[in-house]
């Protein structure tokens, strides 16, 4: 299984040496995750001085990545074999869940094959959690998909009662905490029946010979933001290409043309309440947060220039990284932060609260000539400086910060400085 790890950083992390640059791969493979060796050549770096290792407390120390549930203080970890393993959080350390770990079988039906998988899951409150790893080892008939994670859950009120299983085939996304998921799944838990909800009736095939994974589409915010509706997510109008940033929002059903209740959104975000379904959408000058109300446009606030390359957003909040004024998309509400310089970053993470940030920049070339990273973690309110971290090896890009609560962010990080071991790694504000 080692040739096929893993890699779950996208770009390739070197440091400073005085002979040569040394690089590292976080990867993952049957044995767990490792950091590639680096160079036998003197290591300028050192990960034991770093300021973030000072900076961190250690969760994963054997290598654990904690990955969310959807309940709250419960976290699983699970490997390309399907070992799935659930955790309760409290007190700030993990500890085995005392919740029974159940199992389910079911046959997913993806591109006129069937994938057999596994789904280990748990109960709590009367309602379930679960997840299922398939790779190609675990049978050679599968041609078509060499990979899925599959999450089992309750379905949102709007789709009626019963369970989903959604269905992710892309091995980079491992290690997200949030996926996309491109198959919909009615799901028996008695029978392990599962059906798909969407007729696949002139559906493309991609370049792999997969049927094109943008045709129906769910993430778990858009799910927990549905209110009482039964809508899904596609940008099967667009090109493929621009999945994830072109969308229309259906009414899901077996329908030819499903119904377009919000056509062309920028983005995914998506929030339907009371006061109607909230999203954005793109204008001459940049774009538009809007309400649409009984088919009705109502625009809360406007923005200028471009939404990929001048802003960041994490759910509700969407931030400037020129002016960094942070807007509440539900509200309209500003409030701006001090003493960062955010151009060119990737990614935010905001506290639920919208008290804490965390933001990232990917692979970069600082003046020596190493490839670094950079994460800053600052505060709305200004009281506490932002720490500016600027080293290698400070995160995984192909993992994302998670809150364990509104001070407390946990991400995925190399463990030990010759790069053996990688896990989860909590910041504390």
């Amino acid at each position: 299984m080692k040739d096929k790890a893993l890699k779950i950083i996208a770009a390739v992390l070197a440091v400073t040496t005085v002979a040569s640059a040394a690089a590292f791969f976080l990867t993952r493979g049957d044995d767990g995750i490792s950091v590639g060796n680096p160079s036998k050549d003197a290591v300028v770096y050192s990960y034991e001085n770093s300021e973030l290792t000072k900076s961190v407390s250690v969760k994963g120390t054997n290598g654990e990545v904690y990955l969310p549930t959807d309940f709250e203080n419960i976290y699983f970890t699970a490997d390309l074999n399907n070992k799935v393993a659930f955790y309760e959080y409290a007190n700030g350390a993990f500890s085995a869940s005392a919740l029974p770990v159940k199992q389910a079988k079911a046959n997913l039906s993806a591109t006129y094959e069937t994938i057999p998988v596994s789904v280990n899951y748990i109960e709590k409150d009367g309602r379930i959690f679960g997840v299922g790893v398939f790779t190609s080892d675990m049978d050679s008939s599968v041609e078509v998909y060499s990979y899925a994670f599959v999450k089992l859950t309750n379905k949102p009120s709007g789709y009626g009662s019963g369970y989903l299983l959604l269905a992710d085939f892309e091995k980079e996304n491992f290690y997200k905490a949030d996926k996309t998921y491109s198959e919909i799944y009615n799901f028996d838990l008695a029978s392990g029946k599962a059906s798909t909800y969407v007729s696949n009736n002139t559906r493309l095939i991609d370049k792999n010979g997969a049927f094109r994974s943008d045709w129906t589409m769910l993430t778990d915010d858009f799910i927990a933001n549905l209110g009482g509706a039964k809508y899904f997510f596609s940008s099967r109008y667009y090109t493929s290409e621009e999945k994830g940033t072109r969308a229309d929002v259906m009414i899901l059903s077996n329908a030819y043309k499903p119904e377009i209740v919000a056509e062309d959104i920028l983005g995914t975000w998506f929030v339907n309440d009371a006061n109607g379904m909230h999203y954005l959408r793109k204008t001459d000058k940049g774009f538009n947060n809007v309400i649409n109300q009984s088919k009705a446009e109502k625009v809360l606030t406007e923005f200028e220039g471009d939404y990929f390359t001048d802003y960041l957003q994490d759910g509700k909040w969407l931030i400037n990284k020129k002016s960094l004024v942070v807007t509440d998309l539900m509200t309209g509400a500003t409030k701006t932060l001090k003493d960062i310089d955010i151009n060119g970053f990737d990614t935010v993470y905001v506290s639920p609260d919208g008290t804490n940030f965390v933001f990232t920049k990917n692979g970069i070339t600082n003046e020596n000539g190493a490839v670094v990273q950079q994460a800053v973690f600052c505060s709305a309110d200004g009281e506490k400086a932002p720490a500016d971290f600027c080293e290698p090896l400070l995160f995984a890009e192909s993992s994302d910060f998670v809150w364990l609560d509104n001070s407390n962010a946990m991400f995925v990080r190399a463990t030990r400085a010759d790069g053996s071991s990688a896990g989860s790694v909590v910041y504390s504000f």
